[in-house]
């Protein structure tokens, strides 16, 4: 269900959003060590972590008064084809 939340978070144009919850998901998985048992755990962790940004999505790029829009044209422009 995570990953689902983290697609639709990317097609809805929320990146913000879903690299924190990449981020975090990463984060919890190496403080699990990578154990099956620690992966599950991170997972739900992070699902609900997901759950809590979808009602408060994060704002960096707007408070650093940055064009996001220009910025993510020219981050899918120097993408390796």
């Amino acid at each position: 269900m995570n990953f689902i939340l983290i697609k639709w978070k990317v097609e809805k144009n929320r990146y913000e959003d879903a690299a924190l919850d990449v981020a975090i998901l990463v984060v919890f998985v190496s403080v699990f060590s990578g154990s099956m048992g620690g992966t599950v755990i991170a997972s739900i962790s992070s699902f609900i972590v997901s759950i809590y940004l979808l009602a408060s999505p994060p704002n960096f790029i707007s408070k650093l008064d940055i064009d996001k829009d220009g910025l993510i044209d020219e981050w899918k422009k120097r993408l390796p084809r």
